[in-house]
């Protein structure tokens, strides 16, 4: 490999062992070469300047300036640098600083090899796919910010940035109510490659998980697929999480992208269950969704996460229309009214799915949906109401999209 391809990675830290150890890492990697090492944030500034690195590992605490100012300045600067920011601290505060600084990626110390070699090339690979705008705070936006065009079917996330508000049990009775109600052929990823239960939500055993489809990324194929996917008494396809943490670490990002995008050419509707995460795994799906469904509860550290999301969402250059506000677990009982929530987040709420403690750990116990369980409970009615609204929603867009091609003679004429 020539010198004109390798990777250039520059490494900032303040502390020495640090630099040298992260250099150490890269050393013997054939595709990566360190340029550069600072120890300071305004030693960065210069040396990105000198030595033009296309990659930069960025702590982010550091004395005199820190990473996040350091990140701002260089990207103001060259805003093609793919900057990765280190930190010991992996609260959803650290990780919106950096977003709004403009990083790509966030690793938490101390930091694997393998998660270091996979962010670096990852990033690298998105620097030179996608074109790179400068916005507002000298942040950076890719074309994977905007929604992207459906090559079929429609890809539905469903997420919250904090864990235990039910994404899981509706992204499971989402799936189902779709195919329910437009008897087309639906898809269910569980995308929580390390915590995923949508085995026992669904009451499905399987010999094959994701894991068996990452492990054969080079030939996937429909007959991949169909072979790994559990089928649901529904009909819809389930593509489960392996059954230990350990192997799920071993799905990468480019795994879900490269999955997601098979998903969307053979089944209508692809609906992902979203770890709560801004790691690289989790804005895969989300790049890639026409729908990220954000569900959210009246509690105020939730409240505060999703606010955090949706400048995050507007960083990463996501139209308004992708982000849908879902109250989940809807009650008066906690002293918030949705109508605050919607003044406070300076968006509308488009669903409330109600709240039944009981009826829904019954089903879960069960293994039962809860619109199959029972359909005629409100909170079932909720979830056919959300189903309903993006199944019309992706057909005018359908409609629309359609329409605005020219035609000649009756043929499709491709856009130049």
């Amino acid at each position: 490999m020539s010198e004109s391809e390798k990777i250039r990675v520059m490494i900032v830290d303040d502390i020495v062992d640090t630099r040298d150890q992260l250099e150490k890492l890269l050393f013997f990697e054939k595709d990566i070469e360190v340029v550069a090492k600072a120890s300071n944030g305004r030693e960065a500034i210069a040396f990105a300047r000198q030595y033009r690195p296309q990659v930069i590992l960025m702590d982010i605490n550091m004395p005199d300036m820190d990473g996040i100012a350091a990140t701002e300045a260089i990207l103001t600067q060259d805003p093609g640098i793919q900057v990765i920011i280190m930190s010991v601290q992996g609260e959803t505060d650290y990780i919106r600083r950096a977003m709004l600084a403009g990083a790509r990626e966030f690793l938490i110390k101390p930091i694997s090899a393998d998660d270091l070699y996979r962010s670096i090339r990852h990033v690298a690979r998105l620097a030179a796919m996608r074109p790179v705008v400068p916005v507002a705070g000298g942040a950076v936006a890719g074309a994977a910010g905007a929604a992207q065009p459906s090559v079929n079917g429609q890809i539905f996330a469903v997420f919250s940035p904090k864990g235990g508000v039910g994404v899981s049990s509706i992204a499971a009775n989402l799936a189902v109510a779709i195919r329910q109600q437009t008897n087309k052929k639906v898809a269910l990823v569980d995308g929580n490659v390390i915590f995923g239960d949508l085995s026992v939500l669904l009451n499905l055993r399987a010999d094959k998980t994701i894991i068996d489809v990452a492990s054969r990324i080079e030939n996937l194929d429909r007959d991949l697929l169909n072979d790994v996917m559990a089928t649901h008494p529904t009909q819809v396809k389930v593509l489960l999480a392996p059954p230990d943490p350990q192997r799920g670490e071993l799905v990468t990002a480019d795994h879900i992208r490269a999955i997601l995008e098979m998903l969307r050419q053979e089944y209508d509707y692809v609906v992902v269950d979203t770890p709560a995460s801004f790691q690289d795994r989790s804005l895969a799906a989300l790049d890639l969704a026409q729908r990220v469904i954000t569900l959210m509860t009246l509690e105020m550290h939730c409240i505060r996460n999703v606010k955090l999301f949706l400048e995050v969402a507007d960083l990463l250059g996501y139209p308004n229309d992708k982000v849908m506000l879902v109250l989940n677990k809807a009650t008066n009982r906690t002293g918030i009214r949705a109508e605050e929530v919607e003044k406070h987040l300076q968006r509308k709420l488009a669903l409330q799915i109600g709240d039944a403690p009981q009826e829904m750990t019954l089903a879960i116990n069960q293994g039962t949906p809860i619109v199959m369980a029972k359909p005629n409970h409100q909170v079932a009615k909720d979830i056919m109401n959300l189903a309903r609204e993006l199944v019309a929603k992706a057909d005018k867009e359908a409609v629309a999209s359609s329409s605005s091609k020219p035609k000649l003679f009756g043929q499709w004429l491709p856009r130049r």
